[in-house]
């Protein structure tokens, strides 16, 4: 326990050290961008934070907090600097879509959270009230253990769809057996007869709870 919550803080640490140099502005404007340049780098660094997500080991009867698996944030619970979200934006062509953010920022007085896309390296940065955002788990949850911290079959979610940067309504066709197992989740998708997609793989990660409920 006392190892893993090391390995926590170290973690921690390494990101307020990135997340400085950052805003240091060692990323400089000549830096190409990172959606053509990087995207199959991106894709392997979301992979990576999926797997590295550490797993919930409580004490026996204790339950899974908040953030683990499929237990929300707490109504007061504010994002630091950093974390990744899912995020409520306007699209180009004026529709909205949930993307993969990254914490810049949170304002108390005006309620309202700063985030960068987390495809523009910082180039497409938001300011978003704080319905508009969901905290992403920060621990994955045992199935062996704690199943009830799970999504369950046939619940709707928002799901990061395989090698994009967006999350889209899913049901749950399975949720995972083992801890290193993913979510396999059902995407809506109209060019189906029946609405959705084949199975497809998703890491706990990146799951969360739909805040819609009516279907699109």
């Amino acid at each position: 326990r006392r190892a893993l919550d090391k390995i926590a803080e170290i973690k921690s640490l390494l990101e307020e050290r990135r997340i400085a140099a950052k805003i240091a502005g060692i990323y400089s404007e000549a830096e190409p961008p990172r959606k053509t340049m990087r995207r199959g780098v991106l894709m392997t660094l979301l992979q990576q934070s999926a797997m590295t997500l550490p797993l919930w080991i409580g004490k026996p009867g204790e339950k899974p907090p908040p953030l683990c698996g499929a237990v929300p944030a707490a109504g007061d619970y504010v994002a630091k600097p950093g974390d990744k979200v899912a995020a409520r934006v306007k699209a180009l062509e004026g529709d909205e879509q949930w993307i993969l953010a990254e914490v810049v920022s949170y304002s108390h007085a005006a309620n309202k959270y700063e985030v960068d896309d987390i495809d523009e390296e910082g180039k497409e940065r938001h300011t978003l009230s704080r319905r508009r955002i969901i905290p992403l788990p920060q621990w994955k949850t045992n199935p062996e253990t704690d199943p009830e911290a799970l999504f369950h079959k046939d619940q709707l979610v928002l799901a990061l769809y395989p090698q994009t940067t967006c999350f889209y309504r899913a049901l749950i066709h399975a949720p995972p057996q083992r801890p290193q197992d993913d979510y396999s989740v059902l995407f809506e998708d109209t060019s189906y007869a029946d609405g959705y997609s084949p199975p497809l793989n998703v890491a706990q990660r990146y799951v969360v709870a739909c805040k819609e409920t009516k279907k699109k």
